[in-house]
């Protein structure tokens, strides 16, 4: 019911908004002086009029109350103006960014305006709209964290006074990034919301008390109450910047791009679209990426601008694509099983209206252990210390399943860091073996391999067996050790990696991702030699997880 009425009241304009609370203060006066004011004059004024009593007692409450509805206006009012700043600040130092980012040299120059490019957009096309239903994105965070990366990425002695400079601009735009979002929610404490509640009530009393003549009566209370309306009005408003109908706008970013974006940009008002794919370093962001690019060459044709966001992985992308905050994700089918038909970690929240997009490549459940640590079989981790991958990834989710079908006699140890932590652990002997979900041949995987002695872990055939005879989905493979020039290959057991979509996504933007894939499978294939074998009636054919979005089939 409450976020029902925020809703309706954010959906006003400033008139109607302050009409309502008007209104509603009139009504409680006029009624009660129809209703409760014959019985409160009897009560307190008896034989004998006591309104210099009355009006003593309500002045000396009037000085309290005014004065903290008056700490309550300054308050609330310089919330707003530290918004306006903080948003201004966050806009400038991204458009500083974005136009010193000329000094960088090619492909980094391009590569970092276009990151800056996005994060306008998806402040402009996801962030806003978000603030006004009072939620919180984090997708802007990944998006950051991207940049920052970028930024990071640029070594050059010669530099150090621009890259130093540029890391400032960047951590303002963060802070200010910060100072925003905490703004999203109101400011003033429920309690103090019913006090001053209370206080206006206490005051339209005070009114009934009075013992005049009914018109006059009618006419003070009348606005008095109306007053209050406007006061409480004006505090409410003041205490959601973010929503309702004298929120902040978005202006400040709207100018950065238009002044220093626009011109390096397409597509003018092109749907925007975010994508939820894993790690940058991982092939899920890759191919997102390269996908992405496509799609934003045929922006002013297809009406689409396509935007990868690094995320945590599959179980994040999920519960992401269910919420809104993504349109689009990558996701291992198992967990894409488990979500559709609510068994696992989404035993309680089925979706129901998840729908796979594209089928791309089978992801192999790869544990590589330390060389010296004597880990060759799944039964080997006995006791062991093993990194299961970030709570929402698809590894996380994987290894959740595979520890009910193998039965060990003291169950290892589990750590749940991101990938480049895991891997320095390992080598550094913090970790006795790395659980990867990924296909083949795997940049990650390579970059584990190389850094240190490694080997991959065999699962065995019953748990192979176990597994596969309650999960439809998965299917038995072996990784190849020519690609990580070792010998041999490792039976193992995978599942495919799919891009999934709501059942009410648009049809526009399903069809662009799709065609941009099929269109440029070739070309995919040389970036990604994990692809080799995908053909367009796998990627469109077939059984899934979840139920086939209906327009994708229609892009064969």
């Amino acid at each position: 019911m409450t976020r029902w009425l925020g809703a309706w009241l954010h959906s006003l304009n400033a008139a109607e908004l302050a009409l309502v609370f008007c209104s509603v203060f009139v009504v409680i006066s006029f009624v009660g002086i129809a209703v409760v004011h014959p019985s409160i004059r009897r009560m307190v004024h008896g034989k004998r009029q006591a309104n210099d009593i009355v009006i003593f007692v309500a002045a000396n409450f009037g000085l309290v109350y005014a004065v903290l509805l008056g700490l309550m206006i300054v308050a609330t009012f310089q919330n707003t103006k530290d918004l306006q700043d903080h948003i201004a600040v966050e806009a400038s130092s991204l458009s500083t960014i974005y136009s010193t980012a000329d000094a960088y040299p090619e492909p980094l120059r391009s590569e970092l305006r276009a990151q800056l490019r996005d994060y306008t957009h998806y402040v402009l096309d996801k962030d806003w709209p978000g603030h006004r239903q009072e939620r919180v994105l984090v997708g802007g965070d990944h998006r950051l964290e991207t940049i920052r990366e970028e930024l990071l990425s640029f070594h050059d002695k010669t530099q150090e006074v621009l890259q130093a400079e540029m890391m400032r601009y960047f951590d303002t735009m963060n802070v200010a990034r910060q100072q925003r979002l905490s703004a999203v929610f109101p400011s003033i404490p429920r309690v103090l919301w019913y006090v001053l509640i209370l206080g206006a009530l206490v005051t339209i009393i005070f009114m009934w008390m009075l013992h005049i003549d009914p018109l006059p009566h009618l006419l003070l209370s009348g606005l008095t109450a109306f007053f209050l309306g406007i006061m409480i009005f004006l505090i409410y408003a003041m205490d959601h910047p973010l929503q309702g109908a004298v929120s902040v706008t978005p202006e400040p970013f709207q100018s950065a791009y238009d002044l220093d974006m626009k011109w390096e940009d397409e597509g003018g008002k092109a749907r925007f679209v975010s994508v939820g794919s894993a790690g940058r370093n991982g092939i899920y962001y890759q191919m997102i990426n390269s996908i992405c690019n496509i799609v934003n060459r045929h922006i002013s044709e297809n009406g689409v601008r396509c935007s990868v966001e690094e995320t945590p992985g599959s179980v994040y992308n999920i519960d992401a694509i269910r919420s809104g905050e993504l349109e689009f994700g990558i996701v291992q089918s198992d967990v894409a099983y488990a979500a559709y038909n609510g068994t696992g970690e989404f035993a309680s929240k089925p979706f129901r209206k998840l729908r796979s997009v594209l089928v791309l490549f089978p992801e192999l459940v790869t544990i590589i252990a330390r060389a010296d640590a004597g880990i060759h079989q799944i039964a080997d981790l006995d006791g062991k210390r093993i990194n299961i991958g970030e709570q929402g990834s698809g590894s996380h989710a994987t290894w959740d399943d595979l520890q009910t079908a193998v039965r060990w006699s003291k169950r290892p140890k589990t750590t749940e860091l991101p990938g480049d932590a895991a891997e320095r652990a390992l080598c550094a002997g913090q970790l006795d073996a790395n659980l990867l979900v990924v296909g083949h041949p795997s940049p990650t995987a390579r970059e584990q391999v190389a850094m240190c002695a490694t080997n991959f872990v065999a699962v065995s055939q019953p748990v192979i067996d176990a597994l596969m005879s309650r999960a439809p989905y998965l299917v038995e493979a072996n990784i190849p050790g020519a690609f990580y020039g070792q010998t041999g290959e490792t039976p193992t057991f995978g599942s495919n990696a799919i891009l999934v979509t709501p059942a009410g996504a648009d049809a526009k933007a399903v069809g662009a991702l799709s065609q941009a894939m099929i269109a440029n499978l070739d070309d995919l294939k040389t970036k990604q030699p994990v692809l080799a074998d995908l053909t367009v009636k796998k990627m469109t054919t077939g059984t899934t997880p979840a139920p086939f979005y209906s327009d994708a089939k229609q892009v064969k």
